[in-house]
């Protein structure tokens, strides 16, 4: 746990940064969102500065939009706020959106090393949202009310939020060998402590990363 959001994207940087180096050729499953923004920023200026080489990288979108307008997508999301700042190349970013089997992509490359994951208030996981069994693999979804009224400032209002999207599945997600679970926002509080409490159940699909043997978790509040 961490107590402010700065030494929560530090942490998340510095995981990456060090998976990166061990591993050069390492398979990243990487968010989009809020959470996240602080920990691509340092990426960004570590890599603008030469200190990270992602030329052997390979990175995957966990989620995406369908419907929406390009500059909305979370592949836009993605090059703005970290690979347009890195040398990572163009045929080394993945989307489900434009995969068509991402699982298999995924194992044919041996498999997420790390993954960095959000949680939604009503406890969702990428957009893996309550109901979605455990046994799921990247497939398309129609987003919960709440999950587009979460997202809503995004695109000025609710209304505008696309109603479908495309995911990595739970077991998609729990396959990779490191999760890191990145909490920002009070709101979240309890959205977190059902993930982490609760028996691991479907209608709260975040709990099933209490089964991951090696799961971080950063927040910037205190629990």
């Amino acid at each position: 746990m961490t107590s402010s959001y700065d030494q929560l994207s530090l942490k998340a940087a510095e995981a990456v940064a060090d998976q990166l180096t061990r591993k050069p050729d390492s398979c990243l499953g990487l968010p989009s969102g809020r959470s996240p923004l602080g920990c691509y920023q340092l990426l960004s200026q570590w890599s603008s500065a030469g200190k990270l080489d992602w030329s052997q990288a390979r990175c995957f979108a966990l989620d995406d939009y369908l419907d929406a307008e390009e500059t909305k997508t979370f592949a836009s999301f993605l090059h703005e706020n970290l690979y347009k700042h890195t040398n990572l190349p163009l045929t080394q970013r993945f989307n489900p959106r434009f995969n068509d089997h991402y699982d298999e992509l995924i194992a044919s490359l041996g498999g997420l090393d790390l993954t960095m994951i959000g949680i939604g208030k009503n406890c969702h996981v990428a957009f893996n949202e309550p109901g979605t069994p455990r046994a799921s693999w990247t497939h398309c979804v129609w987003l919960e009310e709440s999950t587009r009224q979460q997202n809503a400032a995004y695109f000025g209002s609710k209304e505008q939020v696309p109603k479908r999207a495309v995911t990595m599945g739970l077991q998609t997600i729990l396959q990779s060998r490191k999760l890191i679970l990145i909490v920002s926002g009070d709101y979240k509080r309890d959205a977190l402590k059902r993930a982490l409490s609760e028996p691991s159940t479907a209608s709260v699909p975040a709990s099933f990363v209490q089964e991951h043997q090696a799961l971080t978790v950063l927040t910037d509040f205190q629990p």
